[in-house]
């Protein structure tokens, strides 16, 4: 495996302990739109989809938030605590998510400054998909708010506990544009060159960049790192390969979730415990399509805007999990 002095030292610092292992890949080619992303944490998540429409008008933050209706209808998976948007896409296809990373990475958001608007660090996702259709609509609005640490409580391992959960975001859109956005040291670090497309979690993704740049082959440990680099070798595969017919992109792409996936019976030696791979989502763009694939049960969930109206200003459950139905 190659891999410098240089990035072993800054990963082996930066890695020491950690099991968070999210992993996200963006591919865009011909006909084919296509991203897959994984949600990993402790426990158990119902994950309810729900469809919200335009025109809904939405509070961002409880501290000063900013308020607004709703330009675009939207799909978003509601994960653990309810309004906590993990993923979400809006009908032009723009999709924002988030993911864990640590404050040993250097992440602190914003202080709260009372002549700017707020909108939470979990709420993020939400805000992007309401009101942007495009990845530098949504860098240029983060210019002009304040995103503050959001308090979060009972998440699965921490019942009964309130955290302040440390996390960045990435951002696609229906042009193929990314960006990887990360808040360090309470500066906004936004990162839109090609890495961006891929993304997991510590350690901060200048890191990331650095092994890209290295050409750094992928391990097949469970770290976050080896993760990335795995889903982004398939993604090049496919690239090599001039993947561009949507059906065949859609068949070659699920080897990213398999060699990403951590299944639920894995024990991530990091933490000595089982730190599992709740659920898959594949997202067609084109289609402004999900195919939601969860750690326990056997079938494929689809959803698309045609199980809403997305002109009505209104909240729809389109699924939850079969063991909460």
């Amino acid at each position: 495996m190659k891999k410098t002095l240089v990035a072993i030292s800054i990963v082996a610092t930066a890695t020491v302990g950690i099991a968070q292992a999210c992993t996200t890949a963006v591919y865009n080619n011909g006909d084919a739109h296509l991203t897959v992303r994984t949600m990993d944490w402790f426990g158990h998540d119902d994950a309810v989809v729900v469809g919200t429409g335009v025109g809904m008008v939405h509070t961002y933050s409880e501290t000063d938030g900013l308020k607004t209706p709703a330009k675009y209808a939207a799909m978003k998976i509601e994960s653990f605590t309810p309004g906590l948007v993990a993923e979400a896409m809006n009908e032009e296809g723009l999709e924002a998510r988030i993911l864990y990373l640590s404050t040993d990475a250097g992440t602190q958001f914003a202080e709260d400054r009372p002549d700017v608007k707020n909108v939470d660090a979990a709420s993020v996702p939400r805000w992007a998909v309401d009101n942007f259709a495009t990845v530098a609509d949504v860098i240029n609005a983060l210019d002009e708010v304040d995103v503050i640490p959001t308090e979060v409580c009972d998440l699965p391992n921490h019942e009964g506990e309130c955290l302040y959960p440390p996390v960045h975001y990435q951002f696609t859109d229906a042009q193929g544009n990314t960006a990887v956005v990360e808040f360090i040291d309470g500066k906004m670090q936004a990162y839109t060159e090609d890495g961006s497309a891929y993304m997991s979690n510590d350690p901060e993704f200048s890191v990331h960049l650095i092994l890209d740049a290295e050409a750094t082959e992928a391990g097949s440990t469970i770290r976050a790192y080896d993760r990335r680099l795995r889903a982004k070798s398939v993604i090049a595969d496919m690239y090599a390969r001039d993947v561009t017919d949507n059906a065949q992109a859609k068949a070659s792409i699920k080897a990213v979730g398999a060699t990403v996936f951590a299944g639920y019976d894995q024990v991530d030696p990091y933490v000595n415990n089982v730190f599992p791979t709740l659920w898959t989502i594949y997202t067609d763009r084109d289609a402004k399509e999900w195919q939601l694939d969860r750690y326990d049960t056997w079938h494929v969930e689809r959803y698309g805007f045609d199980m809403f109206d997305g002109n009505e200003a209104k909240r729809v459950v389109l699924g939850t999990h079969p063991k909460a139905q």
